[in-house]
């Protein structure tokens, strides 16, 4: 037996190559369907993860964009003109309204005008737009034109009812006459 122990290698004989090194394997793992399955659904939630943080970022940079354009945009604004502009709405409400409630006696004159006979004649005019009512006071040659001239504003659109009163002769001979004329609103209002 050889007592000489040595830790180094002893070189082969002839031969001047570098010495060999033992190669080691790693084991081999292998995964089951089910692990497999698992790893993959991990990855899936991981990108899942991620691309929702990266949308994140996105409406985050998307939101400062809005902010900024909304401040440039309310420092351009002129808060005066719009004061000025809410009180010219306001007054022309007003306005519309006084205009929607304008009467316009002139359209009944014109009925008047239209529906009374050659031979009547009409002294006075009051009239009353809460209760849609016009007294007049007049004349007429005989008591059959005062009939004529009553059915014919009876018969006029727009006006309800027609009421004579307080018929007499006078000196001259005419007939002297009131009239109660109640009338529809849509009489003396523009449409």
């Amino acid at each position: 037996m050889d007592n000489n122990i040595s830790l180094i290698p002893k070189e082969e004989s002839g031969s001047n190559s570098l010495p060999k090194f033992s190669s080691f394997k790693s084991p081999d793992i292998e995964l089951s369907s089910l692990s497999k399955l698992g790893l993959g659904l991990v990855a899936i939630l991981l990108l899942i993860t991620a691309g929702f943080y990266f949308w994140k970022y996105q409406l985050n940079n998307q939101a400062k964009a809005f902010n900024t354009e909304l401040q440039s945009l309310t420092s351009q604004r002129d808060v005066s003109l719009e004061n000025r502009l809410k009180n010219l709405n306001s007054v022309l409400e007003i306005f519309k309204g006084v205009l929607d409630e304008h009467r316009y006696w002139t359209l009944f004159f014109d009925v008047l005008e239209a529906k009374t006979l050659n031979s009547v004649t009409f002294k006075t005019l009051e009239t009353s737009d809460t209760d849609s009512t016009i007294n007049m006071s007049g004349s007429a040659p005989s008591y059959g034109v005062l009939a004529q001239q009553v059915k014919i504003l009876e018969d006029t659109p727009n006006i309800v009812s027609v009421t004579s009163s307080n018929i007499a002769l006078s000196a001259e001979g005419k007939v002297n006459f009131g009239l109660k004329i109640v009338f529809s609103k849509d009489l003396i209002i523009k449409k």
